[in-house]
């Protein structure tokens, strides 16, 4: 039996599958801050589901390139090296947590996927990407090499805003006094639907309501009308620079959305202009037109991209 757990700066999400399996069982989630670290919180969870594992893969919301590991946003940090020796195991690994969200894709059935493209389904054989806006805004590729698939993890969500109206001329105006150079994930991401929400109020000289994106997203389902537009501002954005990454990435195979926010907003993104905008690229609507893209809705896709990334690891070792 294997460990895999989804780690971020609030929640700990631990679940146990089968050697060569991504199918979860005993999904627990634990709060980071009631305990001291990881290996605190492992043996806890191992003991409510009296088992032990011989192998974990742990997906963290933070850089993964040392031994030494900081969580960007809580208070552990831990080696790589003595938590596998606290465990016992023979086999440890940690990859970034957006990785686990591209690794993912590769095993999630399609009733976890809410497409937005009438006709059009995947291909798993060819080039793919994810791009996915929750506290930041997390970009990556998916390269199909020998039966296997390799991430392409990147920094996408840095790259520099590209409005394409009137309107995303002032955002972009009203950010960059802010600012100075504004990148997508100032756009795309809970942070950027405020940002949003605040140059739209300025645009329109209307009064900020909202502080946060969670009030943001409550407004809009109430019918403030601010609110409302923003939201719709960042489904428009999110939907150019996806198709942005489709074409410098080459992911003619699909582009998934994953994230925080998206799955929430499934069908409002559904019925938006989100499709319109990802296709709207001068000479290359012919292109863009056939490539599908559809919000991973799955509720569980850290864990389940951590036992997708443990099973080929393991496959071809």
């Amino acid at each position: 039996m294997h460990l895999v757990a989804d780690i971020g700066g609030t929640n700990a999400r631990f679940a146990l599958v089968e050697a060569g399996s991504s199918v979860l069982s005993h999904i627990h989630t634990l709060q980071c801050e009631s305990f001291g670290s990881p290996l605190q919180a492992i043996h806890h969870y191992l003991s409510q589901v009296s088992t032990q594992v011989s192998a974990a893969c742990l997906a963290l919301a933070c850089p993964v390139s040392a031994d030494e590991i900081k969580l960007t946003n809580n208070h552990w940090q831990f080696s790589r090296q003595a938590l596998q020796q606290g465990l016992g195991i023979n086999q440890l690994v940690a990859i970034n947590d957006f990785t686990a969200a591209a690794m993912a894709t590769t095993v999630v059935a399609d009733r976890d996927l809410r497409f937005l493209s009438k006709g059009l389904s995947f291909d798993t054989q060819r080039q793919r990407a994810i791009i996915g806006p929750g506290t930041g805004l997390g970009v990556a590729g998916m390269l199909p090499h020998q039966g296997r698939t390799l991430v392409l993890s990147t920094e996408g969500g840095h790259r520099s805003f590209a409005p394409e109206n009137e309107v995303e001329d002032y955002i972009l105006q009203y950010l960059r006094a802010e600012l100075g150079v504004v990148s997508c994930e100032e756009l795309l991401s809970g942070r950027g639907l405020v940002n949003i929400y605040r140059a739209l109020c300025s645009f329109e000289n209307q009064p900020l309501l909202h502080a946060d994106a969670e009030s943001i997203g409550n407004a809009a389902q109430s019918g403030d009308a601010m609110a409302d537009r923003a939201l719709e501002q960042f489904f428009e954005i999110l939907g150019s620079v996806a198709g942005d990454y489709a074409l410098s990435l080459g992911a003619t195979g699909g582009v998934y959305i994953g994230g925080g926010i998206p799955p929430r907003f499934s069908d409002r993104i559904a019925n938006s202009n989100f499709r319109s905008r990802f296709e709207n690229k001068l000479n290359f609507e012919h292109y863009l037109r056939d490539i599908a893209t559809a919000i991973v809705v799955h509720p569980q896709p850290g864990l389940l991209g951590a036992a997708a990334y443990l099973s080929q690891l393991q496959l071809n070792q």
